[in-house]
């Protein structure tokens, strides 16, 4: 595990905004915001909020534009230093068309997020070459469970504390359920790799495929995958055509240098057992795959950088993954 870091890391405070991306503040977040927002206070961040973050449009989120002026004012702020997602959602594709990406890479700075939030992520490096981070949204952070696993790799992550071993958490389990004793990161393919991540949710990451907005893929690269349990008992099976569509694309199989896989949700149905079989069944070479992983729709949740570099050793009873550079 991390090692918890001394509070007040940032002595002089460190703004993140906290935009809606996907879909907005509700109501009844008002207790987990304010729990979000003092424990990233106790380590030396500030708060504050894009101004369209509550608005209601349809579908549960505010009209594109906003949304995107939220982010454009976010990025061009000189004193936020980091964007969050306050959460995921459904609709933040909408937003690739409307970005002005020279805007973006010349205020450079990372977004945070994950689930819905990956188009953006995948999107920025793809347009800008700038690095964001699939890890956790600001309601994450507000949680009951498993948040200090989740803000100290944040926190470690930001400092840019580099090489950092990314060492399993003890506990895991839904947002608001049960929580379970961790198994380890679980070897499905032994191998080594050290590449840039690309991916996340793999829902949202399909979203770019045959637009301007997706990786080109052209050099080595590992991908981070995970899905949540929208499919319920058929997530193995769409999980499985996902990876083969993925696996098609041009490029992927030449560069493609290793696989991290999150945690499922229990709901998934999805068994170690079933997810080995189907990554046998890609026929992947000698890359290295690596399940369970402490991100995706669980807690708690690393902070990964897309684009960033990651070393991977898999053996057989035996995984170390770092951090290289951000």
């Amino acid at each position: 595990m991390i090692n918890t870091m001394s509070k007040n890391t940032h002595e002089t405070g460190t703004e993140i905004r906290v935009i809606a991306p996907s879909y907005r503040r509700e109501p009844g977040d008002k207790q987990r915001n304010e729990r979000a927002a003092q424990r990233l206070g106790s380590y030396g961040y500030t708060v504050t909020f894009g101004r369209h973050i509550d608005a209601n449009y349809q579908l549960g989120t505010a009209e594109a534009s906003d949304r995107v002026t939220d982010l454009h004012e976010a990025f061009t702020d000189p004193n936020v230093k980091i964007v969050m997602a306050h959460s995921g959602g459904w609709s933040a594709n909408e937003l690739l068309p409307l970005i002005d990406w020279e805007l973006v890479r010349m205020n450079s700075k990372p977004l945070i997020g994950f689930s819905d939030i990956t188009v953006l992520l995948n999107a920025i490096y793809a347009k800008t070459g700038i690095v964001s981070y699939l890890g956790p949204n600001f309601g994450s952070f507000g949680l009951a469970n498993s948040w200090q696993y989740t803000l100290d790799v944040f926190d470690a992550v930001m400092r840019q504390e580099m090489p950092l071993e990314l060492k399993p958490s003890t506990m895991w389990g839904e947002a608001t359920g049960d929580q379970y004793p961790t198994q380890g990161l679980q070897v499905l393919q032994e191998g080594e790799a050290e590449a840039i991540l690309l991916g996340g949710n793999f829902n949202t990451f399909h979203l770019l495929q045959g637009t301007e907005y997706q990786p080109a893929f052209s050099q080595p690269f590992i991908l981070v995958a995970e899905d949540d349990d929208e499919s319920g008992e058929l997530t193995a099976r769409y999980f499985s055509r996902g990876l083969e569509s993925i696996l098609q694309l041009p490029n992927v199989r030449k560069n493609l240098k290793g696989i991290v896989i999150g945690r499922f949700l229990p709901a998934s149905k999805f068994s170690l057992a079933t997810l080995a079989g189907i990554i046998a069944s890609k026929q992947l070479g000698s890359i290295p795959v690596v399940a369970e992983a402490d991100f995706g729709h669980t807690m708690p949740i690393l902070t990964l950088p897309i684009g960033g570099t990651l070393r991977v050793l898999a053996k057989h009873n035996y995984v170390v993954m770092h951090l290289v550079s951000v």
